[in-house]
């Protein structure tokens, strides 16, 4: 018989759904419709190199934290690609893709794993960064480079 004091299952299955939905948000990022960058540059110690530095629409670019810091780094594989307009980066509108929400870690003085990134085909030529957004809320964006070739 159970007493009134002990957890009922479906409180924790409740408890435990709340916690992931909480999770996925936060690991969405902004959506205000605003679509240029405002944010402050990364922590010092911390940089995305993405390779090639020079690729063409619908190649695949692979984006890798590079930690410099004394603290270990932990990050996921959701990323926001932005192309450059004059000084402003502006947000890439990508398809809807499914991204595992897992945990990747960069040791300090050492790089995380890199994340892929699959260009669309019809990506116009011109200077882009892929943005990995850091867990902390009010920290800053951590991005990379790169550029797609072609005519301007």
């Amino acid at each position: 018989m159970r007493t009134s004091s002990s957890p009922r299952p479906h409180t924790f299955i409740a408890f435990a759904v709340l916690a992931v939905l909480a999770v996925a948000l936060a690991a969405c990022g902004s959506d205000s419709g605003d679509d240029t960058d405002s944010s402050q540059p990364a922590d010092a110690g911390l940089e995305v190199l993405v390779e090639p530095e020079r690729a063409e629409a619908g190649d695949t670019v692979k984006a890798t934290v590079v930690n410099g810091t004394e603290k270990q780094f932990t990050y996921g594989k959701a990323f926001e690609l932005e192309r450059q307009e004059g000084e402003d980066f502006v947000k890439v509108k990508l398809p809807p893709t499914p991204t595992p929400m897992i945990a990747l870690v960069a040791e300090p003085g050492e790089s995380g794993p890199p994340i892929e990134i699959k260009l669309p085909k019809d990506l116009m030529p011109g200077q882009y960064r892929v943005v990995i957004q850091r867990d902390v809320p009010d920290v800053g964006d951590l991005s990379g480079e790169f550029e797609v070739a072609g005519d301007y």
